[in-house]
């Protein structure tokens, strides 16, 4: 399983107890940025705060990181 960065935290509550998951439904299916052609683009990571229950997504470090090398190069 894809893991959070150990740099995320709440941005509800500033914590940094956060423990990935998955939507049951596929809300959140593919993430591409607008303007670059990507065949699959990015698969989100779902997370939640136990501190205050605060329900987020992100991308994974290495998702993140292939993003970057993407926006950059262009």
């Amino acid at each position: 399983m894809d893991t959070l960065s150990p740099k995320l935290i709440c941005p509800s509550c500033k914590g940094t107890r956060l423990v990935a998951g998955n939507f049951w439904e596929k809300s959140f299916r593919n993430f591409a940025p607008k303007g670059k052609m990507m065949m699959l683009g990015y698969t989100p990571l779902s997370f939640v705060c136990r501190d205050c229950g605060y329900l987020g997504i992100c991308l994974t470090e290495k998702e993140r990181a292939e993003l970057d090398a993407k926006v950059v190069g262009s």
